[in-house]
């Protein structure tokens, strides 16, 4: 409506509402990999770097709930094959960060994948939790929580 765009011309344009729905996701996540981006590019030392990957992604979340919902809830079929593209400078970017700070010791020897499910995982769980209403601490309450938490486990050990 706020486009002005005819019913039609979007429907020329996306093809149907499936096509609506992928163009969307990759948009969302488009914008959240730019987040993540930013947080590496502009990372001072790992832990500030970990910490603030988590506060991205709550804060990111609690900007906009509704597409946060969108994004968390599931992949539309179509936009599955565009995924690694969208996702590509994203993980490249965690994937130099990380192996920046295996080699200087400040971060904790595990494989992309499992570093990234460390670094999120707690965090994005409440986010789902939250977003559903099962949660009575706010997403600003739990940061602090859920960011020391990635950084004592993907800080190298002994650190």
């Amino acid at each position: 409506r706020r486009s002005g765009a005819s019913v039609g011309s979007i429907y020329h344009h996306f093809g149907d509402k499936e096509g609506i729905a992928s163009a969307l996701y990759l948009d969302l996540l488009r914008d959240y990999q730019a987040g993540v981006v930013a947080v590496l590019t502009g990372a001072r030392d790992a832990e500030r770097t970990v910490t603030g990957l988590v506060r991205h992604h709550l804060r990111w979340v609690e900007a906009d709930p509704d597409r946060a919902r969108f994004l968390l809830t599931g992949l539309p079929p179509r936009a599955a094959g565009s995924i690694s593209e969208v996702n590509r400078d994203g993980l490249r970017a965690t994937a130099e960060f990380l192996e920046r700070g295996i080699d200087a010791g400040e971060l904790a020897d595990l494989p992309l994948d499992v570093f990234y499910a460390v670094l999120i995982g707690p965090a994005q769980e409440f986010c789902r939790h939250w977003l559903q209403g099962r949660m009575r601490t706010s997403l600003r309450a739990a940061e602090r929580s859920l960011a020391t938490a990635a950084w004592r486990a993907l800080g190298a050990y002994g650190t």
